[in-house]
């Protein structure tokens, strides 16, 4: 039997920053899952308690703060593990109590979740994104209305690879959540994606490089 995931969006803000936190639950069960906590813990905290859930797991798509900011104290609440790509953790000395790694294609089978890891590199080396269920978590590297910072040609180079490898192996239906909106509301279908990111419309890799380093840099902050 197939499991249902319900996908609770959670909208927090610190200064200039907003982020989307997600916080995952299976319908079946009293349990969740938390992927990137940021900045209000009270919202999050207030709604697991609410619909009287336990946190089985945390996942970091990667390891900048305002994406991992709340993972150690949420892991020291509920004495949950805390996942994370390894070349992430290796490569930005990434650290945090219950610190577990997950490789590329890597199933994460927990109680009530199976969650598949795709290491999709470019806003930095080790970003993943989790699929669960018809839903996929993208943190930095897809936005609806383009990808994440890119520091230099290497990295824009991988981040084409991500998103062709994306592209083929995702479905259409698929729900897409990232990390941050800068209009769209977030659970958008793929084929939505698709057709307006402009990321996935350049089929050459060099353009796909020269646009994502020289194109328009304003509003980068202009989260909605």
């Amino acid at each position: 039997m197939e499991e249902e995931y319900q996908v609770n969006i959670v909208r927090c803000k610190w200064a200039n920053y907003i982020n989307y936190t997600y916080i995952i639950s299976n319908t079946a069960a009293s349990e969740c899952i938390i992927i990137d906590p940021a900045w209000e813990i009270e919202k999050i905290l207030s709604y697991i308690n609410s619909h009287n859930l336990s946190l089985g797991a945390i996942l970091l798509t990667h390891a900048h703060f305002d994406h991992t900011n709340l993972a150690g104290e949420l892991a020291d609440i509920f004495d949950a593990d805390v996942y994370m790509s390894g070349i992430e953790v290796e490569r930005y000395n990434f650290k945090c109590k219950n610190l577990k790694r997950l490789e590329d294609k890597e199933v994460l089978l927990l109680p009530h979740f199976q969650i598949t890891g795709i290491l999709t590199p470019g806003h930095t080396f080790g970003s993943m994104c989790y699929l669960i269920g018809n839903n996929l978590f993208t943190g930095d590297t897809m936005f609806y209305e383009g990808c994440g910072i890119c520091d230099n040609s290497l990295a824009a180079s991988d981040m084409y690879d991500s998103f062709k490898h994306l592209k083929a192996i995702i479905c259409k239906d698929t729900f897409i959540y990232p990390g941050h909106c800068y209009g769209t509301y977030p659970g958008q279908p793929f084929e939505f994606v698709l057709r307006d990111n402009i990321y996935f419309n350049i089929e050459d890799r060099k353009k796909f490089i020269d646009f994502r380093l020289n194109g328009p840099k304003k509003n980068i902050f202009n989260f909605k």
